[in-house]
């Protein structure tokens, strides 16, 4: 018998949250199969076909759509937007369990910070010097602003996002509370869904 094939769309808030995101779930969902027993077939994570600032009721519509064909989408908002995916979660009461958020404190900057030597040389040192643990990352003012100050003037941040993406340590990212709840949302709803 062959492996079942487990999907997984991502609805962001914008265009660089998807660059950080898209990797960093694809390699969470890996290290999640090879903690568990059983296997499965995964091809990556689906961007949305809309952007989560989008007007509510299209945001519904999309997520109805995708959950026609998808196991699981993923809803990402910083935290001062929470109550969008409760209210897609209400509105959608049937699938419910399937619509996970994803919800930094903050700004998806702040995990960007976690993991300071997944960062290039010079804005690692200048990381390293303001945040000493993971944890720390959930109560910086402004981490867009912070990791822009690290890279300094000549350089946009959003150029490496892909690869902080693909670089940062999930060991030190689960030590960051809000990470750490998204992945244990996500492990329940692919327990539930016998993926897990």
């Amino acid at each position: 018998m062959g492996l079942r094939y487990f999907s997984l769309a991502l609805l962001t808030e914008g265009l660089s949250d998807q660059w950080f995101l898209l990797p960093l779930i694809n390699r969470q969902v890996e290290a999640l199969e090879s903690e568990s027993a059983s296997g499965f077939d995964f091809g990556g994570t689906a961007p949305g076909g809309c952007f989560t600032v989008a007007p509510r009721e299209r945001v519904v519509q999309e997520v109805e759509l995708l959950l026609e064909h998808m196991d699981i989408v993923m809803i990402h908002h910083d935290h001062n937007e929470r109550n969008k995916i409760d209210s897609v979660r209400e509105r959608l009461s049937h699938a419910a369990e399937r619509i996970i958020g994803i919800v930094p404190v903050r700004e998806t900057e702040a995990w960007m910070l976690a993991d300071h030597t997944s960062l290039p040389a010079g804005p690692e040192l200048v990381v390293q010097r303001l945040i000493r643990s993971p944890r720390e990352v959930e109560r910086v003012a402004d981490p867009k602003k912070t990791l822009a100050d690290a890279f300094g003037p000549r350089h946009r941040p959003e150029y490496d996002f892909d690869r902080l993406g693909q670089r940062a340590s999930l060991r030190v990212l689960r030590q960051i509370p809000a990470y750490d709840r998204w992945v244990g949302e996500l492990r329940t709803a692919m327990e539930n869904l016998r993926f897990l």
